[in-house]
């Protein structure tokens, strides 16, 4: 066995494999992948010596399959030869999707289509590979024989139709996730946080769900929207697909709209950024009466705004001088297109300032300063692509300011003086606005930085469990495939509450792809080392780790009992 290194588009990142050479039925050397460790450059973060670590480990276990795999006379060499590592620790994962009753709910939508294979069977298949080894169908499909239990027959196509059904029942998949998980946690919905990001695709055609828009990672691809709601300990509630060039302030209120009808969450206080802050959003929640903790843009809103938050009156400094604070009361109109205002919602401005941020947007403006005394030397650089960032500083004027002369044949700007200034006097501020007038501006302060929790969740989504690029086409494929990201995150959040939220996603994922065992002779598994999380898990549910050495029907038993 060895470690495979494979740079990761052209974004300058690696993922790194376990993986095992091999002859096939002809002869020839083939290679087959036994764990996806995960993205190199970030695995380097928390170990620098990560690399040299797992290779390492790569000589260990071809060592350890060496002495098994002596102990097994009685194999012929075909057999011998083909002999690889099963996992077991997706079995921690199975007993989640289980006691949720995901397991409950396909085989009951089985009974109702007219399909010749295990619709649970597939959909477990696909989001176990999403936690253990993100890949693509086929991949996944090819690696189903890794699994210390057997899934059931079906072929790839079934698996590719198998998308087709999950597109179709994507809101009653979560609904009943919904339903199990408040049955068996307790899940509390008074607090909700919403975000949207976006995910690119392979291809470059655009068609349906696949449109060209503002790109979170600057892809020039098409991308597709995700809208998604969590509670306030981090596990997913539901959420949304729009096409890529859909503005994210129309995402949230048909999400909220249906969540709120079918989920019957009751009275609750969204929490979201200043992508999701608008007269229709906020409108829409008050009149529900519920509550909002949004964030609010101080730049690029006028001077009336600029002005309140700069006026040093009423704030409240802390006794280290590094953070103050002030609650503005105002009354926010709400417009509708021809301008007519249609609400008035009262609500709490919060403004405040922190010393440390203000360092950290005065360290990023001394690289701005340079770029814009050049463009301010030489203006016609302006209408260049790298003049982004600077240009809305740059006013451009029909004429010469010096001549006064009309100019027709090329633009003219002039730097805004008085625009940079304020926004200098701005950096380390920032505003939230509330219609909950009953929170104290610390309250108000600590549930938004719980948004945090949401932003944790889209990384995962996209790094931990590879959920872009996405490779699959038609819209009900993409539908399908963001269900299992969905399922896969949601199995994860509830594997880190039941472990008390000691490790990451990341962490977990590496201590369940540990968890593999080698058959050897007469029904006894080798156990590869045991990971300390798997031990702890394994403690928590009955299950014994300890030894090296097992019988398979022991530990099919065990497992057997895990997982009901």
């Amino acid at each position: 066995m060895f470690i495979k290194k494979v740079k990761i588009n052209t974004n300058n990142t690696h993922s790194l494999y376990l993986v095992e050479s091999y002859r096939g039925k002809n002869g020839k050397p083939k290679h087959r992948t036994i764990k996806n460790y995960g993205i190199l450059e970030e695995l380097e973060k928390e170990n620098p010596n990560i690399l040299n670590e797992l290779k390492e480990e790569a000589n260990r276990l071809t060592q350890q399959k060496k002495e098994a795999t002596t102990q097994t006379i009685d194999i012929d060499f075909e057999k011998l030869q083909s002999l690889t590592f099963v996992n077991y620790g997706y079995v921690f994962l199975e007993r989640l999707y289980n006691k949720i009753g995901l397991s409950s709910f396909m085989k009951t939508y089985q009974e109702t289509v007219k399909c010749q294979y295990d619709l649970d069977d597939i959909l477990k298949l696909m989001v176990f590979s999403r936690c253990l080894n993100p890949a693509s169908k086929k991949k996944t499909y090819e690696n189903k024989g890794n699994y210390f239990f057997e899934f059931s027959d079906f072929k790839l196509e079934d698996m590719y139709k198998s998308l087709d059904y999950l597109a179709t029942i994507k809101d009653e998949v979560t609904y009943a996730m919904h339903q199990g998980i408040s049955e068996e946690y307790g899940r509390d919905c008074t607090l909700v946080f919403y975000d949207v990001t976006n995910y690119y695709f392979e291809s470059e055609e655009l068609n349906g769900l696949r449109q060209k828009g503002v790109s979170k990672e600057k892809r020039k691809t098409g991308i597709v929207q995700m809208g998604l709601f969590i509670d306030r300990t981090g596990i997913p509630i539901t959420y949304e697909l729009f096409p890529g060039n859909t503005n994210d302030l129309s995402t949230m209120k048909p999400i909220l709209e249906k969540i709120k009808k079918q989920y019957n969450l009751g009275k609750i206080t969204i929490v979201a950024d200043k992508g999701n802050n608008s007269g229709k959003n906020l409108d829409y929640i008050h009149k529900n009466n519920d509550h909002y903790i949004v964030s609010q843009k101080i730049r690029m809103r006028g001077n009336k705004l600029a002005n309140i938050v700069l006026d040093q009156e009423d704030y409240i400094m802390n006794e280290f001088g590094t953070f103050k604070y002030k609650t503005v009361e105002r009354l926010r109109e709400v417009k509708n297109k021809k301008g007519q205002i249609i609400s008035r919602i009262k609500e709490h401005l919060l403004c405040f300032w922190s010393l440390k941020e203000e360092r950290y947007q005065h360290g990023k403006r001394g690289l701005l300063d340079e770029t814009i005394d050049k463009f301010i030397n030489n203006p016609s650089l302006l209408d260049a692509s790298n003049s982004f960032g600077v240009k809305k500083y740059f006013k451009k004027t029909p004429y010469d300011k010096d001549t006064g002369e009309i100019i027709k044949t090329k633009n003219h700007y002039e730097f805004n003086q008085e625009k940079y200034e304020r926004d200098i006097a701005l950096d380390g501020y920032y505003a939230i606005v509330t219609n909950d007038l009953e929170l104290t501006p610390f309250d108000i302060i600590d549930k938004y930085r719980q948004l945090s929790v949401i932003e944790d969740s889209f990384r995962v989504t996209k790094s931990d469990l590879e959920g872009r690029p996405v490779y699959v086409w038609t819209d009900e494929h993409i539908k399908g495939h963001f269900l299992t990201c969905f399922i896969a995150l949601t199995l994860y959040r509830l594997l880190q509450l039941e472990t008390e939220n000691k490790y990451s996603v990341n962490k977990l994922k590496e201590a369940l792809n540990s968890a593999v065992t080698l058959e050897m002779s007469n029904g006894i598994l080798h156990m590869n080392k045991v990971d300390r999380i798997i031990l702890e898990l394994g403690k928590k549910h009955n299950v014994d780790f300890t030894k090296e050495f097992y019988k398979l029907e022991v530990l099919k038993r065990q497992m057997t009992t895990l997982l009901h």
